[in-house]
């Protein structure tokens, strides 16, 4: 027996690679070139070395994407030799070559011995009887795969007794192209009774199905997964036979008088089974093979008795040795999730570790699980550690994609994956989208949670509508988790995570402080991480990092809001002491939340009323829009100021809709809520003498109970206190008043409005402005804007005259009688 010259290459480091050099070095009719695994890179050198007549073949070990490119080129330049391509995915290795093979080595003798004496064509057309192994099992001895071989077998002599059993005595050719002896040929058939043979190619079935391994074997475990009877493994194995071997088709061609059909009917396989109608509709109808959709195209119906009847395509190729074919189904692939959900990388305490992995384990129970809560994003980044600390591949589903499927497809959707989770062995996770769907919609997830139930599968369901989930569920037995998926402490940490990601370094005190600034889920904290990374516009780390959580927490809000940049600091504001005092109060309100109401427990005692509601009151100019910009800036926050005109709407309901999602916006991107002019939206409620004064009145309802279930803060600006509803009031954390400013508080507002490059102005006439001019902030500002304008157009700097000038026209503005300021006097005294 002649040596075949055998290269193992590799395209990265691995220890399958190994057991297959040992394989070949370990056979006595091959030879190891160089005597162990080689780089991938050295084969051009060493086939060059090895002459064209002599017998050769190569097996490339890597991953799929890099194999598959040198082994088409090596099969392009050596057409003398076998390439066979052994593709590393985890712990499972998937052959493919040309052709293939159904053992690694043995096989692969054959093959070369093929390229030897018989054309290429020839070679390209041969079948394999099995196209993978599990390589915790391989071995150079490792027997065969005894269900495949012991199914092939019974395949072989059942297709073979049929055949002989056509006679031939009529002069009929069947078929009108193969003979009956060109088929027995084919098969092997020989002078001994095929009745014996068909016999113990069924004892062996029965043997095989009995003592099969469904870890190691693809059909042993569809199996004993799907619950099939002989009586049904052997109608699916012989549906599967045109998969096994190029001589089966052409027998079931033979055999259906038509040789150009190559896949049998459910009447012929019956034939073959002896199999009665009766029993042929059980089987089609409520039995594991429909339940399971082992068929091709019949979900919901029995195949007629001429229609071709196929193994899923998918399950076939499953069956035959590659892993990931359940999940390449597109039915599948369409409201599947194939990456892991983000955050979870962010992650990193021992608590969330364990907690992660006991949620994993609670999944293989005999009952659903509910994820419930306001944070769906903490739940799906906790479940990706746990899966990963078990080493399981877990099967996400995102139900959003369901929306305009039709029914019936959902139904066999749900089968699928039924059927991915008993054979991949991987957890379900279904993340349901949130509530604001059709009623259509929500009988498709219905329909796809009883397709489920009905096969007993069960899953983990993120919602976070609980009840909305039970009810779909209903009336399937179910674990509700609803509390907080993640403590506060989680979150701070998730924040350093995320900043060491963008290569920052925050102190703990910092990440708590971003941590309440922006209640970001952790998903946008990843996200986060990744902008700020890629962000070369700021030269401070933590300036680029804080921007780019401001941008996650602030996407997709509405137009219903006008989002202001808060440009003014609390120092700017001019105020009396105390009404200063309060408002850095506001301020550690809202710092402070976390510690006082999670970990000193005062959020037990707030069933409502957790946010900070303020109402700044007083006359216009006053400071108060201003006021609540510094406050939002202290708090390194954005500020929403809502639009009346855009949130108040005509058409009933509509106002309460544009509230809440005002609302909505501001509590996910984590920004206060200014409410300018609050008195025109919330009046007092009058009484109801016609429809519009119902409606305004429920309006004004809506917006206090939605402002009381606000958790965040929210700001109120009037003129007009007394105009307020005095439910109103009640509901108010603080309430501000800003006052006219004094003589000596306008002598500081009219300094902070002039910058220093821009005037001539000295204290004295500081002084004087503050005497003569009795004006609010606002209109201080206007009149130094209206002068620099003149100013400027003198070409000169900022000086008295001009001021008397602007201020002369405010007055007029506001129909006030003007103030003369005496300038001469105001240079005297300078």
């Amino acid at each position: 027996m002649s040596l075949i010259n055998v290269v193992v290459a590799i395209t990265s480091p691995d220890v399958k690679a190994e057991i297959i050099a040992e394989g070949v070095k370990a056979r006595p009719d091959m030879n190891l070139v160089r005597g162990e695994h080689v780089e991938a890179t050295e084969v051009d050198a060493i086939l060059e070395t090895i002459p064209r007549l002599s017998q050769c073949a190569l097996i490339i070990v890597g991953h799929p994407a890099e194999t598959y490119e040198l082994a088409e080129r090596w099969l392009a330049e050596r057409p003398d030799i076998v390439v066979m391509r052994v593709d590393v995915v985890g712990d499972m290795v998937r052959i493919g070559v040309r052709p293939r093979l159904d053992s690694l080595l043995t096989t692969l003798r054959r093959l070369v011995e093929h390229v030897g004496t018989h054309e290429p064509g020839q070679v390209t057309r041969m079948q394999p009887r099995s196209v993978g192994f599990d390589v915790k099992a391989a071995d150079a001895q490792s027997p065969p795969r005894s269900l495949m071989q012991a199914s092939i077998d019974w395949v072989h002599r059942r297709l073979q007794d049929a055949v002989e059993s056509v006679p031939e005595e009529n002069g009929d050719v069947n078929g009108l192209c193969v003979t009956r002896k060109t088929l027995l040929q084919a098969l092997d058939s020989g002078p001994h009774d095929p009745s014996r043979d068909l016999a113990n190619a069924d004892a062996a079935l029965d043997l095989a199905l009995a003592n099969a391994d469904p870890k190691s074997e693809p059909l042993a475990a569809a199996a004993k997964f799907f619950d099939l009877t002989p009586l049904e493994f052997r109608m699916m194995a012989l549906a599967l036979a045109p998969e096994l071997d190029l001589r089966f088709q052409r027998c079931i061609g033979f055999l259906l008088d038509d040789i150009s059909r190559r896949a049998g009917t459910i009447a012929l396989f019956s034939s073959l089974l002896g199999v009665t109608a009766r029993i042929r509709s059980e089987l089609a109808d409520d039995g594991a093979l429909a339940r399971w959709l082992v068929f091709e195209d019949y979900a919901g119906r029995q195949p007629t008795a001429d229609e071709p009847l196929r193994v899923d395509l998918f399950l076939a190729q499953w069956i035959l040795g590659d892993a990931f074919a359940l999940t390449n189904d597109p039915r599948v692939r369409r409201i599947m999730r194939l990456v892991p959900w983000p955050g979870a990388g962010l992650l990193q305490r021992n608590d969330e570790r364990a907690r992660a992995v006991g949620l994993i384990e609670k999944l293989h129970g005999a009952q659903w699980i509910l994820f419930g809560g306001d944070d769906p994003a903490a739940w799906r980044a906790l479940l990706e550690p746990g899966a990963h600390e078990k080493e399981v591949v877990p099967i996400r589903v995102e139900l959003a994609r369901l929306a305009g499927t039709d029914l019936v497809e959902v139904e066999d959707l749900a089968r699928r994956f039924a059927r991915v989770v008993l054979l991949a062995g991987g957890p379900l996770i279904i993340d349901v989208p949130k509530a604001d769907v059709s009623e259509e919609d929500d009988d498709r997830l219905r329909l796809f949670f009883a397709a489920l139930e009905g096969v007993r599968c069960r899953a983990a369901v993120i919602c976070p509508d609980a009840a909305r989930a039970i009810r779909l569920l209903a009336p399937a037995p179910y674990e509700l988790l609803d509390e907080m998926p993640l403590s506060f402490a989680a979150r701070v940490a998730a924040v350093r995570a995320a900043a060491a990601g963008a290569r920052v370094y925050l102190t703990e005190s910092t990440a708590e402080s971003i941590a309440t600034q922006f209640p970001l889920s952790v998903d946008q904290l990843e996200h986060a991480m990744r902008l700020a990374s890629s962000r070369t516009t700021y030269d401070h780390g933590m300036e680029r990092f804080l921007a780019a959580c401001r941008e996650v927490a602030s996407e997709g809000i509405s137009h219903l809001a006008e989002r202001l940049e808060p440009l003014f600091s609390l120092d700017e504001v001019v105020l009396p002491p105390d009404r200063k005092q309060q408002l850095h109060e506001i301020v550690d309100h809202v710092r402070f939340a976390p510690r006082v109401l999670d970990e000193w427990k005062f959020r037990d005692q707030l069933p409502y009323g957790r946010g900070v509601t303020a109402l700044f009151h007083g006359f216009s100019g006053t400071g108060k829009t201003m006021a609540a910009i510094g406050i939002a800036r202290e708090l390194g926050i954005q500020i929403l100021r809502l639009d009346l005109s855009k949130v108040v709407s005509k058409y009933i309901g509509d106002t309460e809709k544009n509230i809440d999602r005002v609302f909505t916006d501001a509590q996910r991107s984590g920004a206060a809520i200014l409410i300018d002019e609050a008195d025109a939206l919330l009046g007092k409620r009058s009484e109801v003498k016609d429809a519009h004064d119902r409606y305004a009145n429920i309006e004004v309802a809506y917006l206090l109970q939605r402002m009381e279930a606000y958790e965040g803060l929210a700001i109120l600006t009037t003129n007009l206190r007394q105009n307020l509803d005095p439910a109103f009031v009640r509901r108010l954390r603080f309430v501000v008043d800003f006052p006219r400013p004094d003589a000596e508080a306008r002598k500081q507002i009219w300094r902070q409005c002039l910058p220093e490059e821009s005037h001539l102005l000295d204290d004295a006439a500081f002084t004087l402005l503050a005497r003569k001019v009795d004006l609010t902030g606002g209109h201080i500002r206007q009149i130094t804007l209206r002068a620099a304008f003149i100013a400027a157009a003198a070409g000169v700097r900022i000086g008295l005259e001009h001021i008397a000038q602007a201020a002369r026209a405010e007055f007029a503005k506001l129909g006030m009688p003007p103030v003369e300021i005496d300038l001469a006097r105001a240079r005297r005294a300078a």
